[in-house]
C-alpha cells in the first residue's frame, strides 16, 4: 500500500515535516525546553497543531510533549476557583462535577469535535490556537476566567480576554507556557449557558456561538454577562447589552432590546460557512437562548 494514501479512496497524506522529540516530566523541565530549544511549540492533544504542520502553516524544530506531566492534568477546586490544568481534555471537563458548576463550559467543550477529539483535545489548546470560533472561549469569557502562564522567569496571571491577539494569534512569548485556566466559583442564584449555530451539531466549527451568565434575586437580573464567537478577530464580550440588562427583570421587551442591541457590538466576516448578515442576525437568536436557558438555570 503506498502510505501517501489514505484508506479511504486515496486522499493524499501530507507528511509532518522533520522536527525532534522531547517529553519532558515535570514543568520545569518544560519550560527550560522550551526557553533553550530553537523554535520550540508544547503540545499535548496536537488537534490544532498537527494539521498546521501538515499544511506547512507552522514547522516547529522542536516538539516539547506535556503528556507526561502529571502536575498539569486535573480539574478541581481550590480556594473559591474552578482549575483546569494544561492537559485536561474537553471530555475530562464534560465529565468533572466540579466543572458542571459551570455549566455553559460543559455545554461547549461536550459538543467540540468528535469523541475522537475530545478525548485527545485540551482546553488550554483551543484558548492558546486563539481562533475566533473557539467554543470554549465565550463560556470560559463570561465566566471571568483567567489564565497562568509560566515561564523560568515566574508565573503571571492574565484575563482570558487577554491572551487573544488577533485571529490565530496569542500573546504568548516563546518561552511562556499557559498551566492553568481557572475561574471563580459561581455563588447561588447564577446560571450559564451556551449556544452555537454551525453547518451541522458536531464535528465543524461554528459559525456564530454565544455564551451568557446572570445571577438572579428576587426576579432580578444583579449581573449579566454575554460573550460571542465567530463574530470578531477574537471572542468578545459585548458589554454595552451587558449592562443594558443589569437591574431589571429578564422579560420579553427585554430580550428583543437586547437582541437588537448586540448587532450594534459585533464585527462579523463573510465567508465559506456564512455571511456577515446572517452572523449578525443570528446573535441575536443566539443571545435569547443563551439568556433564557442560562436564567432558567439559576432559578
Amino acid at each position: 500500500m503506498d502510505h501517501t494514501q489514505s484508506a479511504e479512496g486515496g486522499r493524499e497524506l501530507k507528511p509532518l515535516p522533520k522536527f525532534k522529540y522531547h517529553a519532558p516530566s515535570t514543568v520545569e523541565e518544560a519550560l527550560y525546553l522550551l526557553a533553550t530549544l530553537d523554535e520550540a511549540e508544547p503540545v499535548a492533544g496536537g488537534t490544532d497543531l498537527v494539521p498546521l504542520m501538515r499544511d506547512a502553516a507552522c514547522s516547529p524544530s522542536n516538539l516539547v510533549d506535556l503528556n507526561n506531566v502529571a502536575e498539569l492534568n486535573y480539574v478541581r477546586e481550590d480556594s473559591g476557583y474552578i482549575c483546569i490544568g494544561a492537559t485536561a481534555t474537553h471530555a475530562q471537563v464534560a465529565s468533572s462535577p466540579i466543572a458542571a458548576k459551570a455549566p455553559a463550559l460543559v455545554d461547549a467543550v461536550s459538543g467540540i469535535g468528535s469523541p475522537q477529539v475530545r478525548n485527545r483535545a485540551t482546553i488550554a489548546g483551543n484558548l492558546c490556537n486563539a481562533s475566533p470560533a473557539a467554543d470554549s472561549a465565550p463560556p470560559l469569557l463570561v465566566h471571568e476566567a483567567e489564565v497562568a502562564i509560566r515561564s523560568l522567569k515566574g508565573t503571571r496571571i492574565i484575563p482570558l480576554e487577554e491572551l487573544f491577539a488577533g485571529p490565530k494569534l496569542n500573546t504568548l512569548e516563546p518561552d511562556e507556557l499557559v498551566t492553568e485556566v481557572r475561574l471563580p466559583a459561581p455563588p447561588e442564584g447564577a446560571g450559564s449557558s451556551f449556544k452555537r449555530i454551525g453547518r451541522r451539531k458536531a464535528f465543524t466549527l461554528s459559525v456564530v456561538s454565544a455564551a451568557a451568565y446572570v445571577e438572579l434575586s428576587g426576579g432580578e437580573i444583579t449581573e449579566a454577562r454575554l460573550a460571542f464567537g465567530s463574530v470578531a478577530e477574537t471572542p468578545i464580550r459585548t458589554r454595552a447589552v451587558e449592562e443594558l440588562l443589569r437591574g431589571k427583570a429578564l422579560t420579553g421587551g427585554l430580550l428583543d432590546k437586547a437582541a437588537e442591541s448586540v448587532k450594534a457590538e459585533v464585527s462579523p466576516i463573510t465567508d465559506v460557512r456564512g455571511t456577515a448578515e446572517y452572523r449578525r442576525d443570528m446573535c441575536g437568536v443566539l443571545l435569547r437562548r443563551a439568556l433564557a436557558e442560562a436564567a432558567e438555570r439559576a432559578r
